[in-house]
């Protein structure tokens, strides 16, 4: 009987240790519109959400093209997202990150 109040406890603390956790939004596919919205706003995260997002695509750009540009200074991806999505309000940032990517080439 002690074995299976244990499992039990054990299982309850789980769900209690995921209810409980932080959680991370990503920029992602997104259109500029929001991204716009976000930078407005001066939200804490959106400059390493933008950053990260686009390292993660420039990386797999890089696995399926097999070439390897020089990657960006971080600030200039951040500075080039601002300037893009308000300049392209109806894009997305698929969109962005093809451009920059291309525009590395």
């Amino acid at each position: 009987m002690k074995k299976y109040l244990i499992i039990f406890w054990l299982i309850v603390g789980n769900f209690l240790i995921i209810g409980t956790s932080y959680s991370y939004t990503a920029i992602g596919y997104m259109k500029c519109e929001i991204v716009n919205n976000f930078v407005e706003n001066e939200s804490a995260d959106v400059k390493n959400m933008i950053v990260f997002w686009f390292s993660g695509y420039y990386t797999g750009r890089n696995y399926e093209t097999s070439s390897y540009p020089l990657k960006p200074d971080p600030e200039l991806i951040y500075i080039a997202t601002v300037n893009y999505c308000n300049k392209n309000p109806l894009k997305d940032t698929v969109d962005l990150a093809d451009y920059l990517y291309s525009s590395l080439m």
